[in-house]
């Protein structure tokens, strides 16, 4: 007889065997009749119920199956090892059916409500499983069900390849398992996988394992040798015990790696969410870094496909001037290729951008002249090389042409020509050529600031404006 047979079937077989006599006892129950027990299923295991085969046959192996029917040392050991199980179990016992009926809504009840309902409280945690677990998970013994996916879970830590996964696993036993996770084995595994971070959200998770949970963990436990000897482990892993120190060092450690992806961010996306990760946990970006990184990616930004979500949310109160020195050339000088097509709310945003960044920063550069030409080399850059810009005045009206051609293309003509005119007037009038300005007002005078602004009526505007200075050199 092979050496499985000898040592009698396993626990999972055995586990099965029992959740389909479970099974079997509930559905031959009215609803209002009491929860089966132990004892009912000792009584149905020494009934001898034809079932019982059928239960064999589909959980035990082909060798176990001859040996059940040829040997009876063999089946005396299997009845005996069901019974022992049996005995050990935790009341309430589980309905499998109830259970496998209510996974699909589980997850909408609250914690607290699942917590008390034995069937619902299990649904609940074969639903929100964070990393599946290829092993059989019997429907029989809340309490064993609860302990055996904590063991599960925390054997297979060291081979989590990322700490999103630590995480996801660690507020899952906390939570939902109500149980406390080894603390040490995790800390272990997140200072192991701390060196592979390169992306924002395995450094929230980093943030949120080590410097929020582990520490409020710690504080929650009461004293005990077990939680001495956690200590110990973590000081030995870290230098320190103390959950506050904990939590500070942590957070430092994150700000630290949060620069470094800063520093390494291929697109905006990655700043966007490196900047949500300072404001969550209280902190400022470092500004320079982030002005000078913001900078970087302007020069290549796609305005017809980033623009709106760049305008939407970075916070440009955040950058310094050096960084709005490469960010506001990028932006306006494809002002008109931005709204081109789009919803009007693009022509908002971008009105938005000029009036509370640009408009600001051309007025604070006439007290620093020495930044003039690094803001006109940016524009260029973006427009064309041949242009040529006599100084910051006449740089200011060219940004605002570009505003002009944006607010009177086609787009709005066949939309809404009725707020074309108080568009324009919203710009600032001394960026205006004298006889632009001449133009506007000549126009309000005529028809007021709310009329349905007509093709004939741009090319009015743009007769005012002076040739753009390449085809100025061009015609001397």
């Amino acid at each position: 007889m092979a050496d499985s047979q000898a040592e009698g079937p396993s626990k999972k077989a055995l586990m099965s065997v029992v959740e389909e006599m479970l099974a079997n006892l509930f559905r031959e129950r009215s609803p209002e009749a009491k929860r089966p027990t132990k004892d009912d299923l000792l009584a149905y295991l020494k009934s001898g119920s034809r079932k019982l085969n059928l239960y064999f046959l589909r959980h035990l192996s082909a060798g176990e199956i001859t040996s059940l029917r040829k040997d009876p040392v063999y089946q005396e050991k299997l009845f005996s090892a069901l019974r022992n199980l049996i005995i050990s179990l935790h009341q309430p016992l589980l309905n499998p059916q109830r259970v496998k009926s209510l996974i699909r809504e589980a997850s909408t009840y609250p914690t607290s409500e699942a917590h008390k309902d034995p069937e619902l409280w299990a649904a609940r945690l074969l639903k929100s499983m964070p990393v599946k677990l290829d092993i059989h998970l019997p429907l029989v013994d809340l309490r064993y069900l609860i302990a055996l996916m904590q063991r599960s879970f925390e054997a297979r830590i060291h081979e989590a390849i990322n700490l999103e996964e630590l995480d996801s696993t660690y507020v899952y036993i906390e939570r939902e398992l109500a149980l406390t996770p080894r603390i040490e084995i995790y800390l272990k595994r997140s200072l192991e996988l701390a060196g592979r971070i390169n992306d924002p959200g395995e450094l929230s998770a980093y943030y949120r394992l080590l410097s929020l949970r582990i520490p409020e963990t710690l504080t929650k436990l009461p004293p005990s040798a077990e939680k001495d000897k956690t200590l110990l482990e973590i000081k030995e892993l870290t230098g320190l015990q103390d959950p506050v120190a904990l939590r500070l060092m942590f957070k430092k450690n994150a700000m630290k790696k949060a620069d470094e992806l800063m520093k390494n961010a291929k697109g905006y996306n990655d700043l966007f969410e490196l900047r949500f990760f300072f404001s969550q946990i209280g902190e400022r970006s470092n500004k320079k870094l982030l002005s000078k990184k913001t900078g970087e990616l302007a020069r290549k930004v796609n305005i017809r496909s980033q623009g709106y979500q760049l305008m939407a949310k970075l916070d440009t109160g955040e950058l310094d001037e050096d960084g709005l020195l490469e960010l506001v050339p990028a932006i306006i000088a494809k002002a008109e290729v931005f709204v081109q097509g789009a919803p009007l709310r693009y022509l908002e945003l971008l009105i938005g951008f000029y009036l509370e960044t640009v408009y600001p920063l051309l007025r604070s550069l006439k007290s620093e002249p020495e930044k003039v030409p690094r803001l006109m080399q940016n524009f260029k850059r973006q427009v064309g090389l041949l242009n040529v810009y006599r100084d910051l005045d006449h740089l200011a009206q060219v940004m605002q042409r570009k505003m002009v051609l944006a607010i009177c293309g086609p787009q709005m003509l066949a939309k809404a020509p009725e707020k074309i005119m108080s568009c324009l007037t919203r710009l600032p009038p001394e960026f205006y050529p004298p006889k632009v300005m001449q133009a506007l007002r000549g126009m309000i005078r005529e028809k007021g600031t709310g009329y349905r602004f007509t093709t004939a009526d741009v090319l009015r505007i743009f007769a005012a404006y002076p040739p753009p200075e390449g085809e100025e050199e061009e015609e001397k």
